[in-house]
C-alpha cells in the first residue's frame, strides 16, 4: 500500500473534517449577516455631478480596474461587475439628475441605484456565498465522517 492510500484516514481527519466544519462555521452565520433589504444598506443621495468609465484602484484586493462610476455631491460610486454595468451604462444620464445609491457599509460599490425615481438596479442579496460555504461544509463534513467510520482500519495499518 503506498503512502497516499495509507494517509487517507489522516487526511480525512486533519484536512477534510476541519475544512467541512470551518465552512459550516463561516456559511451559516452569513445568512444573518447579509443585508436582506436595501433599508439595511447605507443610503447616499444627491445630485449627479459626473459619470462614465474610470480607472479605480481597490486597495483591499490590490487591483486596478476599469469601472463605470457615478459621482454625486459626497463621493464617487462604482459598478464593477459586467451585469451591473450592463444595467447602469445604457441609461441617459444628465448632470443634475437626482440620484439615490445604496452600498454596503463603508463601501463604494453600488448595490441599488435610483435615478430620477426610476430604479436602474435592484438590490439582490448575495445568498450564493452563504449557500456555497454551507453546502461545501455539509459535503466535506459528511464525506469525512463516513470515511473515518468506514475505513477506520486504515488508521491502524490493517489491510
Amino acid at each position: 500500500m503506498n503512502i497516499f492510500k495509507k494517509s487517507g484516514y489522516l487526511r480525512a481527519l486533519f484536512v477534510g473534517l476541519p475544512f467541512g466544519i470551518g465552512s459550516l462555521i463561516v456559511g451559516i452565520p452569513l445568512f444573518e449577516e447579509i443585508p436582506k433589504i436595501p433599508d439595511e444598506l447605507e443610503l447616499h443621495s444627491g445630485v449627479l455631478n459626473s459619470f462614465g468609465e474610470t480607472t479605480y484602484y481597490d486597495e483591499g484586493i490590490d487591483l486596478e480596474m476599469n469601472l463605470f462610476y457615478v459621482k454625486i455631491d459626497t463621493d464617487s460610486y462604482y459598478a464593477g461587475r459586467r451585469k451591473e454595468r450592463e444595467l447602469l451604462e445604457p441609461y441617459k444620464y444628465e448632470i443634475g439628475d437626482s440620484i439615490k445609491i445604496w452600498t454596503n457599509q463603508n463601501d463604494v460599490y453600488i448595490k441599488q441605484l435610483i435615478v430620477n425615481n426610476q430604479i436602474l438596479m435592484v438590490y439582490k442579496p448575495p445568498y450564493w456565498r452563504a449557500w456555497f460555504f454551507t453546502l461545501a461544509g455539509i459535503l466535506f463534513t459528511v464525506m469525512s465522517v463516513f470515511y473515518l467510520i468506514k475505513y477506520n482500519a486504515d488508521y491502524f495499518g490493517e489491510d
